[in-house]
């Protein structure tokens, strides 16, 4: 009897213990391990591209900042000279056009904002008033220099001077308004692909007509 008693308390010992053991499968581990760091790089690639979209925002409205205030530190240093000045149609017609570059670049950075695929076309245009800012900068600067007081007294090179920001300032006014127009048809185009229903079938159709005219230009030769 007390053999039957040792016997199974041996195999309720042995069975608990056997309960108890730990399984590591390696496999799954490492596939666990895997997904975890697929994770943790598509957050940090998530990051990196919001961060860098952040910086470029930055780096256009940095731009285009500097080429305004240029141009209007410029109109408000003509136009402090000669408090009769403000009545002549060249310097209101400066005062307009800075306000209407200043409304059509915001609506082209909040645009980009929105779509950040849009931003090189923000990019290339704020690249560009840079440019056109400190050429218009440096021929001003150099107009001034080499007239020195004479410019503020001889009112032809002065109102000459004015015309040549007024014709700058319509070119990047321009410039900005073919810009944000792009930047909107751009966007109106890709939303229409993904949402037409039929753009494969039209892709399958012009392929089929660009290989039945081809085909016909061979036999005719």
């Amino acid at each position: 009897m007390k053999k039957w008693i040792l016997l199974l308390l041996a195999a309720g010992l042995s069975g608990s213990s056997s309960a108890q053991m730990i399984v590591f499968d390696r496999d799954h581990f490492l596939t666990v391990n895997e997904n975890g760091m697929v994770r943790i790089s598509a957050e940090m690639a998530t990051h990196n591209y919001y961060d860098s979209i952040h910086e470029r925002l930055s780096d256009i409205k940095i731009n285009i900042g500097a080429l305004v205030l240029t141009e209007e530190l410029i109109y408000r240093s003509l136009t402090q000279v000669d408090q009769g000045m403000k009545s002549i149609l060249a310097v209101k017609e400066i005062s307009t056009l800075i306000a209407e570059i200043f409304s059509e670049t915001d609506q082209m950075i909040a645009f980009a904002s929105k779509h950040p695929h849009l931003l090189l076309f923000a990019e290339q245009v704020s690249s560009q008033l840079r440019q056109r800012g400190a050429a218009l900068v440096e021929n001003v600067s150099s107009v001034v220099l080499s007239e020195k007081s004479d410019l503020l007294l001889n009112f032809e090179k002065r109102d000459a001077l004015l015309k040549k920001i007024s014709l700058e300032l319509r070119v990047i006014r321009a410039l900005v308004y073919s810009m944000r127009k792009s930047m909107y048809w751009a966007s109106q185009r890709s939303l229409f692909s993904q949402l037409n229903p039929f753009r494969n079938f039209i892709n399958i159709d012009r392929q089929l007509v660009l290989k039945i005219i081809n085909n016909y230009k061979t036999l005719k030769k």
